[in-house]
């Protein structure tokens, strides 16, 4: 695997410091990663070729979906090859000799902020939205000025030369935000070889035509061939107004029997489907539950 990355160059979102490096490092530390400010940059650089794969954050367990990456998703023509699960851990950093007590106002990505949310209104901090973790840090650092704070990585405060004022800030312990390896082109049926026999996973999307009783119709086509669905989401589609997609992830490989026999069914009563992949699922974290029923 290691030499399978070697030679790749892996596009993330944020600057160096970002919490999508530092999950791409944990994924696979072959590759080399390259920064890009924004995700429709991300996607750009996909598209044209810039990068060979994409590392894209799409959930967090606790803020939710990332929705701009899933409407970029559809935008573009990629295929998700594989999927990384990342414990995060949140820190308040401030320029060095600065004290908790001296901040006033906290810079980060909205998402972050969202994480955090309970140790930021129980210190009484206000808050200001950036376009990333790790810029907020190094716009603190540039800034120097004691009463602004960064919500970001340890890596970021390292990067930037930030201390630490609080860590762990995060509202949940087991806070972790799920991404995506991307490559270009849209998903071609193959037999899919998992190479340590991991359970796979397939996501897609798909829209329902205006009449009663078309998404049970559509969600049937997977519980007649017994596919458990682990997530529903409906986005806009904005290509027509009121028009909405629907994006699942479906236990299985595409090419097994009951998962290819659910998705022809949809395809048939349905005006759109598309698969954006299917590749082995990711292992999950152990959280506190787990802790808890193990004891």
């Amino acid at each position: 695997m290691e030499d399978t990355y070697r030679s790749l160059k892996v596009g993330y979102q944020g600057i160096p410091g970002a919490y999508s490096e530092e999950a791409l490092v944990a994924f696979q530390s072959a590759a080399e990663p390259v920064s890009y400010r924004t995700l429709p940059d991300l996607f750009a650089a996909l598209s044209e070729g810039l990068v060979d794969r994409a590392f894209v954050p799409v959930e967090n367990s606790q803020a939710g979906s990332v929705v701009e990456a899933y409407d970029l998703m559809l935008d573009h023509r990629v295929t998700i090859l594989a999927e990384w699960i990342q414990p995060i851990h949140h820190y308040l950093l401030g320029i060095d000799g600065a004290s908790p007590s001296d901040v006033e106002r906290v810079f980060s990505h909205p998402q972050a902020l969202a994480q955090t949310s309970a140790f930021i209104r129980q210190a009484g901090l206000d808050t200001e939205p950036y376009y990333d973790t790790a810029g907020a840090a190094q716009m603190v650092a540039e800034r120097g000025d004691r009463r602004l704070a960064a919500v970001a990585s340890r890596l970021a405060g390292e990067r930037y030369g930030l201390s630490v004022l609080a860590e762990g800030i995060q509202t949940a312990s087991d806070n972790a935000t799920r991404f995506f390896l991307l490559g270009p082109g849209v998903y071609q049926y193959s037999p899919t070889a998992s190479p340590d026999d991991r359970a796979g996973k397939t996501s897609l999307v798909f829209s329902v035509a205006h009449r009663p009783g078309a998404l049970v119709r559509a969600l049937s086509c997977f519980s007649r061939e017994q596919v458990n669905l682990e997530r529903l989401e409906s986005r806009p589609s904005r290509r027509k107004p009121w028009e909405y997609m629907f994006f699942t992830d479906a236990d299985g490989y595409a090419d097994e029997v009951n998962v290819r026999a659910a998705l022809r069914e949809l395809t048939r009563l349905n005006p759109f489907v598309r698969v954006l992949g299917s590749y082995p699922a990711a292992d999950r974290p152990a959280t506190a539950a787990d802790s808890e029923r193990a004891s």
